[in-house]
C-alpha cells in the first residue's frame, strides 16, 4: 500500500460466494437495471452471478455496497453485519452511528485490511476535471472510490463526510499538481486561507489555485506554473467568491 493509501492487495476468505450474495441483493430487479445502477454492464454482471466464478472491480463492489447499504465485509466475505446503518462499536466500547456522506447522501464506507492493521476510508471520486464548468457535483455519479488510511485522515483531523475526489486538467499548478492527479477536497473548509491550495470558480469554472491574502483585504489567485499570471480579486469582491473546497491531498501516477 502506497503512503496516501490509494492501493491495497487483499485476500478474504468467503469470497467464492459472493455471485450468491450479490444474486440475494439483485433480487426480483433485471440484471440490467441493476447493473446501470452500479455501473457495471449486464454481461459483465451476469459473469459475477452463479454458477460463474467472475469478481467486479473493487470500486464497482463499492458502488454495490453503498447502492444497497451493506458492509463491504458481509459483501466481500458474508462475514460481520449484513447492513452498513448498524450500530457498530469502537475501541472504546461505546457505539457510533455510519456517517452520511454530505454531497452523495450516502453511508459513509469503509473496509478493514486485518493482515496490514488498516483500515481504509472509501472517498467518493466524479469524473470532474478541474477546471471544471461543474460546480455543483451532488448530481452526478460516483464514478469510482479512493481508499485512505483511517489514521491518515484523523492525523490530518479531516472527517470523511465531508471528502471527495476531483481530477486535476492541465499544468497550471505544476509542479505541485500535475495534469491527470486527483485532488482530495474538503469541502467543508471554505474560509479562505493564505498559503494554501483551494478550487474556487473564476467566471464559469472551478479551478484548484493558490490563495495569497494581502493587507488591503484583496486576494491574489495564483498558478505554481509562473508561466500563469496571477489574478487580484479586490477586496470589496473577495465575498463574491465562490470556493468550493480546500485542497487537502494530492496523488500523482510516477
Amino acid at each position: 500500500m502506497n503512503e496516501n493509501g490509494n492501493s491495497v492487495s487483499i485476500s478474504l476468505e468467503g469470497t467464492e460466494t459472493f455471485g450468491e450474495r450479490l444474486r440475494e441483493l439483485i433480487g426480483n430487479q433485471s440484471v440490467k437495471g441493476f447493473g446501470d445502477k452500479v455501473g457495471i454492464s449486464e454481461s459483465g454482471l451476469r459473469k459475477c452471478l452463479p454458477p460463474n466464478k467472475s469478481k467486479p472491480a473493487f470500486d464497482k463492489v463499492v458502488a454495490i455496497a453503498l447502492e444497497t447499504g451493506v458492509t463491504l465485509d458481509w459483501l466481500c466475505s458474508g462475514c460481520g453485519p449484513k447492513f452498513s446503518n448498524a450500530m457498530v462499536a469502537d475501541v472504546a466500547g461505546e457505539a457510533e452511528v455510519v456517517k452520511t456522506h454530505n454531497v452523495t447522501g450516502k453511508p459513509c464506507t469503509s473496509v478493514a485490511v486485518s493482515a496490514l492493521n488498516e483500515e481504509l476510508v472509501m472517498i467518493p471520486g466524479y469524473h470532474v476535471q478541474i477546471p471544471s464548468d461543474q460546480t455543483d457535483i451532488s448530481d452526478l455519479p460516483v464514478r469510482r472510490y479512493l481508499g485512505f488510511r483511517r489514521k491518515y485522515l484523523q492525523f490530518r483531523g479531516l472527517d470523511e463526510s465531508n471528502l471527495v475526489v476531483v481530477f486535476n486538467k492541465g499544468d497550471a499548478m505544476e509542479a505541485t499538481i500535475k495534469d491527470n492527479d486527483s485532488l482530495l477536497v474538503d469541502v467543508s473548509k471554505r474560509k479562505l486561507e493564505d498559503g494554501r491550495i483551494f478550487v474556487v470558480k473564476l467566471g464559469d469554472e472551478l479551478y484548484a489555485k493558490r490563495i495569497q491574502k494581502s493587507f488591503d483585504g484583496s486576494v491574489v489567485i495564483i498558478s505554481d506554473n509562473k508561466e500563469y499570471q496571477p489574478i487580484t480579486i479586490p477586496a470589496e469582491r473577495v465575498g463574491e467568491l465562490f470556493v468550493f473546497g480546500r485542497v487537502v491531498n494530492v496523488s500523482t501516477d510516477l
